[in-house]
C-alpha cells in the first residue's frame, strides 16, 4: 500500500560545488523536484511508502534518473518511459544547472527544459 503519491517532473540537477556554472569543469548530479523532494522525504524521514507519477525519456539520462529516485526508496512504478529521437527533439529529461550563493549573492539556477519527456508524455 502505498501512503503518498506526487505528481511532478523530475530533473536532474548538476551542481558545481564551489565553482561558477560558467567555468565548471566537473559536477556533482542528483535527481530534484519539488513534488519528488516531499515524497523522497517523507519515504527517508518517516519511513512512507511513496510513488512517484511522471515521465522520463527512455534513455541513459533517464535511467540515471530513475536510479537516483530508487536510491531515495521512492517507487518508480508510475513512471512513463517516452521513447528518445537520440537529439532531444522528440523527448529529453529536464537539467537544471545550480550554483550556490554566497554572503548577499543568491543562488543561480539555469533550467533547461525544452521538449522534456514530460512534455512528450501529453501528446
Amino acid at each position: 500500500m502505498t501512503h503518498v503519491v506526487a505528481l511532478g517532473e523530475v530533473m536532474l540537477r548538476f551542481d558545481p560545488g564551489e565553482g561558477r556554472i560558467r567555468t565548471a569543469r566537473t559536477f556533482q548530479v542528483w535527481e530534484g523536484g519539488g513534488e519528488y523532494n516531499v515524497v523522497r522525504g517523507l519515504r527517508r524521514c518517516f519511513g512512507l511508502r511513496t510513488a512517484l507519477v511522471t515521465a522520463l525519456a527512455d534513455n541513459a539520462v533517464g535511467r540515471l534518473v530513475e536510479d537516483l529516485i530508487l536510491q531515495g526508496g521512492v517507487d518508480t512504478s508510475l513512471i512513463r518511459w517516452v521513447p528518445g529521437d537520440g537529439v532531444g527533439r522528440a523527448a529529453r529529461n529536464g537539467l537544471n544547472f545550480v550554483e550556490r550563493g554566497y554572503g548577499i549573492r543568491g543562488a543561480l539556477g539555469v533550467s533547461d527544459r525544452a521538449h522534456r519527456s514530460r512534455s512528450a508524455a501529453h501528446g
